[in-house]
């Protein structure tokens, strides 16, 4: 009998394994049922994971340490016992902005969408808006959720720019909208995506992590093959609907330099989350070591 695995994800080329992992039957090799749903918000996602509504979160790592730290956009009754365990593919959030806006530093006084103020990017957006010559009080940020809810904040008119996935980026530029490009690239050095889990489950039910481990290392490895590189567009096609066709194909070309082989988590991209957190975090508090945030030993085991 297979075990029910509930996970919830923030949809983009980057969950693509998700679903080679179960239309390829790793999972299912695995003897897991995995149940997997779009994010709505980090709020939605990270308060159903710790109250015990999912079993794993595909997140940004920041997610986590935020909830660890009691700076998360809500407090729960009692300590997260959260923790990363597994790296996934992390794509980069173009910063898309309205076609009036012509560089970062007219952002002054404007409105940005983003995901919620004290998770997520948010602090990686600041820091490139300090970068370009904004104070902290120059702009507003305005949180709104996920990508969908963000594009939908820019077409209203509600906000002038925000950090997209690359499929709702492609939909922006086509409508008008472009990109600006910090300098220098903040997200080579940044460590953003994870799958995480509470550690009372990972303690409680390490066969089914393991095995959820082992799917996911054969879904990458079976997607960096170079045999399966043209059936990737129609792949993406059917994950994203909204994308194009010459979307998918781009978003699959650039999908080898997002997956890494193994999915580890860089120790240099987290030192750098951990950084911008303590820099803007609130309440402001000393973060832990990096492995306060990491359990690796089923991944070692497995690996």
């Amino acid at each position: 009998m297979s075990e029910i695995l509930s996970v919830i994800a923030f949809v983009g080329p980057e969950t693509l394994p998700l679903q080679v992992a179960s239309e390829q039957g790793f999972f299912a090799d695995q003897r897991l049922d995995v149940q997997w749903t779009a994010a709505t918000g980090s709020v939605d996602q990270m308060t159903r994971l710790m109250d015990g509504r999912c079993d794993i979160v595909m997140t940004a790592i920041d997610n986590v340490i935020a909830y660890v730290e009691g700076q998360g956009a809500v407090i729960p009754d009692t300590s997260p016992d959260l923790v990363a365990f597994l790296g996934c593919a992390s794509e980069p959030r173009p910063l898309v902005a309205r076609p009036d806006i012509g560089t970062i530093a007219d952002l002054r006084d404007q409105r940005i969408a983003v995901d919620a103020l004290n998770t997520g990017f948010s602090f990686l957006l600041r820091h490139c808006l300090e970068t370009a010559g904004l104070g902290r009080t120059d702009y507003d940020l305005v949180p709104v959720g996920a990508p969908p809810a963000r594009w939908q904040a820019m077409e209203s008119g509600d906000c002038v720019a925000a950090l997209l996935s690359k499929a709702y980026a492609e939909t922006a530029t086509a409508a008008g909208y472009h990109e600006l490009r910090p300098e220098p690239d903040p997200w080579k050095t940044y460590q953003g995506g994870v799958f995480a889990a509470r550690k009372s489950w990972l303690r409680d039910r390490p066969a089914v992590a393991s095995g959820f481990i082992r799917a996911m290392l054969e879904a990458t490895d079976w997607m960096l093959e170079p045999s399966q590189a043209p059936t990737l567009p129609d792949m993406l096609i059917r994950h994203l609907p909204h994308l194009s066709i010459s979307g998918a194909r781009a978003a699959a070309t650039a999908l080898p330099t997002l997956l890494q082989p193994g999915l580890p988590i860089s120790g240099d991209g987290l030192q750098t989350v951990l950084a911008l957190r303590q820099n803007y975090g609130k309440p402001a508090t000393v973060l832990g070591d990096a492995n306060k945030y990491l359990d690796m030993r089923l991944y070692a085991e497995v690996t």
